[in-house]
């Protein structure tokens, strides 16, 4: 079983769902925990790459693998900073228990289905993985370098025409996009614009206006 170890520890959602856990544990009590749970649902089902490749179910699957290479092997081959974390996570409790009881957390919540944001508003961890274009076109947006607003935005939006266009712009308009629907969400808008200050309606707008023009006018 050991020899499954390096490829658990390597995959990148189960070290990052342990650090999601490990912050979560560190602002104290049990609702925010099983919140973040249903984060990590969310967030997987909203990534049409994770659900084909690393799906909640897979991820759960993997945490099982762990914990059983762990009661094996007592976790000789993880490096120890993974250990030190997996025990922050784990808030004392036995690592292979904690394991195995995350992933049967992972597979009743997403039985029960995935939370809505009125219900379960969004994190900042999350906004950091949903906007992740727009946290990168923050300098474009905030920097003193244009004469104005506007010659700041088409600067970032031309930035990488004409080739990085068809890769930067679609994600970076989707994204744009799914801010403007979040306005209504009070909760949720405050762990976008913890992670992106400037992401309000008026400037959204703005910048998504001038990205879709240059798409139409240069594309």
């Amino acid at each position: 079983m050991t020899t499954y170890t390096g490829a658990v520890f390597n995959n990148g959602i189960v070290a990052g769902l342990l650090e999601v856990l490990a912050s979560a544990r560190e602002r104290g009590g049990t609702a925010p925990f099983a919140d973040e749970i249903a984060r990590v649902n969310r967030t997987l089902d909203s990534c049409a790459a994770a659900r084909w490749a690393m799906p909640s179910a897979t991820s759960a699957a993997l945490l099982d693998l762990l914990a059983e290479d762990l009661r094996a092997a007592t976790g000789r081959d993880l490096p120890p900073g993974f250990l030190r974390r997996l025990d922050e996570a784990a808030g004392g409790r036995n690592r292979s228990e904690f394991l195995t009881d995350t992933a049967l957390r992972l597979r009743t919540s997403q039985r029960e289905g995935i939370a809505r944001f009125e219900d379960l508003p969004m994190s900042a961890w999350e906004a950091e993985l949903r906007y992740a274009h727009l946290r990168d076109f923050s300098w474009w947006v905030e920097s003193d370098e244009y004469g104005t607003f506007e010659e700041g935005v088409l600067a970032g939006v031309t930035s990488e025409h004409p080739g990085g266009c068809a890769h930067l712009l679609p994600a970076l308009i989707a994204e744009l996009h799914a801010a403007l629907l979040l306005d209504a969400d009070a909760r949720s808008v405050a762990g976008l614009r913890s992670v992106v200050p400037w992401a309000t309606p008026p400037i959204l707008r703005e910048v998504l206006r001038l990205a879709s023009a240059h798409l139409l006018d240069a594309h």
